[in-house]
């Protein structure tokens, strides 16, 4: 389906495709124009460009099933179109002699065609009202963050944009399935091994909660990973370099280290994040979760390892 489900503040969604927007038409400055809200509304459209291409933005908040969302995401366009409409005299002087051509309304996700047959019967409505300020053969188009990939990248290069964490599935079942799957394997008798090494001393209840969150981590993590690699995979690369030469030198401390295993396992972790939190693109929340990925992955498959 077109877009990312994760959840979007209205106000941080517009910022975040604003920014894009501004990027995109960066040359010749002055390409592009942005239409603050503040002061009398935003009469239907958030910004436009001088080849008549409008954008709206729009995140809807707390949805819980497609039905729903396609509602407000509907009735959200018909009140912005109607906006558009009313303010003709208004938009002609906002405009000056530009007239709108396509207006786009920025969803950060959406999944039903009712939505595209929807706008086409506004854009229908427009065209038949015939304002001076849109072109005769004036269309709505549904776009997602995805449009600007280029420019989200190019953001998060300069550490403008930062790749965040929104929902990571924390399910039980999820745990026992990995432990399912992997009984007997390698991977299973490692943690297990060194649950119990660094919970010695604390009652089962404490080491198998600390197993327990270390499947969590690794498979919350890998999720995260997955996504970051596709929305910006030169961040993913650099986190990536670093996991690996973090874990080169980690067999090396290994060996030398003399530190209480539960001490060093929490050095560990400690280091590792505030080596992420360095990286351009990637919020501190979602560098505490890969950082807590890494740990995980590397007792796993043992570059952290406890004599």
């Amino acid at each position: 389906m077109p877009g990312d489900a994760s959840p979007w503040d209205p106000n941080a969604w517009e910022k975040h495709i604003q920014r894009a927007l501004k990027l995109r038409y960066a040359q010749p400055v002055g390409t592009y124009q942005h239409i603050a809200a503040e002061s009398g509304g935003d009469y239907g459209l958030e910004g436009f460009a001088v080849d008549g291409t409008a954008y709206q933005c729009y995140a809807c908040q707390t949805w819980t099933d497609s039905a729903f969302l396609l509602k407000k995401q509907k009735t959200k366009m018909t009140a912005d179109i109607g906006k558009l409409i009313r303010n003709e005299s208004e938009l002609l002087k906002i405009l000056g002699d530009i007239r709108i051509g396509i207006w786009n309304f920025v969803l950060p996700f959406w999944n039903n065609k009712e939505l595209l047959i929807h706008a086409n019967k506004k854009a229908e409505e427009v065209r038949r009202r015939d304002p001076q300020h849109v072109t005769k053969d004036f269309r709505i188009s549904v776009i997602t963050g995805e449009e600007f990939a280029m420019e989200i990248r190019a953001l998060a290069n300069q550490d403008i944009y930062q790749f965040d964490v929104k929902d990571i599935p924390d399910s039980v079942s999820d745990v026992a399935k990995w432990f399912d799957d992997n009984k007997g394997l390698e991977m299973a008798e490692n943690l297990t091994r060194k649950s119990t090494v660094i919970a010695q001393g604390k009652p089962e209840r404490m080491r198998q909660r600390f197993l327990n969150q270390m499947v969590k981590d690794y498979i919350g993590g890998q999720v995260v990973l997955g996504r970051l690699e596709l929305e910006l995979p030169e961040v993913y690369e650099n986190v990536i370099r670093r996991k690996t030469f973090r874990e080169d030198e980690l067999e090396a401390e290994c060996l030398t280290n003399t530190s209480v295993p539960g001490e060093f396992f929490n050095a560990t972790l400690s280091a590792y994040k505030s080596t992420l939190r360095s990286v351009s693109g990637i919020s501190p929340n979602a560098a505490d979760v890969l950082a807590r990925e890494a740990v995980s992955d590397w007792l796993l498959r043992c570059p952290l390892e406890f004599e």
